[in-house]
């Protein structure tokens, strides 16, 4: 699939020779410098930054990027091309890292995209939450080529009422974990209504497949793709099926796999847009079950008022802890585990899913873990157990956020989170919270600045920290 690259290369050079360019180029440059009292960071300086911010007690993240789109016809809206680059320097100027670089073609909503680009499927919010239980935005953007319907459009014969959105996409996962695997990501989303009231309902579903290490060499083949994609059952991906395996453990099937159920609704009303989500987790067959009660359920209120101080309030509530107990003991899942993909659901040492659960790396600056041993695995040791990484999973929880906009320059992020659990399902249980508070100042409409304090209290860790930001974006290039 990588020979498509010199393709939408191709496409984006002719894109710029015969199309009219519009006022669309952004450059962007910043820094942003974080401190904190202990020799990592709180969490919410950290996480959901996709990859840009490391875990250490001081450093500077900066950054250097542009976007762009050109329209291909006099008609706008219809067909063409994007393309950006942001590239990061941080871990004391020794790291130089691609958060972005991708190409994207596309005619109105349907839309074909190649690189590395922020994504985050399905309903949860975007600004506040504390993360989807499928992506979050919490690891670096995982390569991947994507066909997309980038938001709803209306299903034919249905005169509006019904709508649909979706996407297909294949990625590469890389070798920094225990199998060398490809990623595969698909959604679909149904939308009814068509006025003040929106009902939706949809599913996503991920899967780490094909992966090799030494002398493991799993299916890769197009055969491979279609067992992962259609969900198949005991078919055999090359690391052998065992009847007996089968009896004791149930169905087998090949790679990874999990995903989320969504439903929620958008409601406007005189004063407020209203928007409702309930995410159902599944890391196998038996999640996807009317028993399974786990859940990210979240409701957001954005006030119509434009002179609103409030801009939008979001309440969250998180609870993994049934964990399909009403399961046979021996075909229960672990969330974001594994037993043969032993990385489980993480990308360059970062959860992609909520950062609310912790996986070893993180784990490793906690003094609660600490005193317990706990560390990353070597993934180049080949004693590594499996369903062993991501080590805090079963919780219950809350998130409060809010965006705020004291003035025309003055604005403002909030958040407040707290969660509970038990370390590997017994003992007493942790409470921890989770404070931000982020404050953007406009200098001008081409500079900005940002400030804010983190807060981490409770059984794993207390810590507090700070950020100081500048950021610099340019976009008025006088073109015609």
């Amino acid at each position: 699939m990588k020979i498509l690259l010199p393709f939408f290369l191709f496409v984006s050079i002719a894109a710029n020779s015969y199309c009219q360019l519009l006022d669309s180029l952004q450059v962007k440059a910043g820094s942003i410098g974080t401190v904190a009292t202990k020799g990592y960071q709180p969490l919410w300086l950290v996480s959901n930054r996709w990859g840009a911010i490391t875990n250490q007690q001081y450093d500077a993240s900066t950054y250097v990027g542009f976007t762009n789109t050109n329209w291909i016809g006099k008609k706008q809206n219809d067909l063409y091309v994007k393309y950006g680059i942001n590239v990061i320097n941080n871990n004391h100027f020794q790291d130089v890292i691609f958060q972005e670089g991708y190409i994207k073609a596309g005619f109105k909503k349907l839309e074909i995209r190649y690189g590395r680009f922020k994504d985050i499927p399905g309903e949860s919010d975007k600004e506040l939450s504390s993360g989807s239980l499928g992506v979050s935005g919490n690891a670096l953007p995982i390569p991947k080529l994507s066909i997309a319907l980038t938001d709803y459009v209306d299903v034919p014969f249905t005169n509006g009422w019904l709508q649909i959105k979706g996407q297909l996409s294949h990625g590469w996962l890389g070798n920094n974990r225990y199998l060398n695997s490809y990623y595969h990501e698909k959604t679909l989303y149904l939308r009814a209504g068509k006025k003040k009231f929106k009902f939706f309902v949809g599913a996503q579903h991920y899967a780490e497949w094909g992966g090799r290490r030494d002398s493991i060499q799993l299916d890769r083949s197009f055969k491979g793709f279609t067992n992962v994609l259609f969900f198949r059952s005991n078919v055999n991906d090359g690391s052998g099926i065992d009847p007996q395996s089968i009896l004791t453990y149930g169905n087998y099937y090949a790679g990874d796999q999990r995903g989320v159920i969504e439903l929620g609704f958008d409601l406007e009303t005189n004063n407020n847009i209203i928007h409702f989500y309930h995410q159902t987790p599944f890391d196998g067959p038996w999640g996807v079950d009317i028993r399974n009660i786990d859940n990210l359920s979240g409701i957001s209120i954005v006030p119509k008022k434009e002179n609103a101080v409030l801009k939008k309030l979001l309440v969250e509530f998180i609870y993994t802890k049934q964990a399909e107990n009403y399961a046979p003991q021996q075909q229960r899942q672990a969330y974001y585990n594994n037993g043969y993909y032993k990385t489980g659901w993480e990308y360059d040492n970062r959860i992609i899913g909520t950062p609310l659960f912790i996986n070893r790396y993180r784990a490793q600056f906690y003094p609660y873990f600490q005193q317990r041993g706990i560390a990353p695995f070597n993934w180049n040791s080949s004693n590594i157990p499996g369903n062993s990484n991501i080590i805090y999973n079963q919780i219950i929880g809350g998130n409060i956020g809010l965006l705020l906009q004291f003035n025309d320059k003055l604005g403002g992020k909030t958040m407040v989170t707290y969660t509970n659990g038990k370390y590997q399902n017994s003992g007493a249980g942790l409470g921890q919270l989770y404070t931000l508070q982020e404050l953007y100042y406009s200098v001008s409409n081409n500079l900005k600045l940002s400030a804010g304090f983190a807060l981490d209290a409770g059984d794993f860790t207390n810590n507090f920290g700070g950020l100081v930001g500048v950021h610099w974006q340019f976009r008025d290039f006088g073109r015609d």
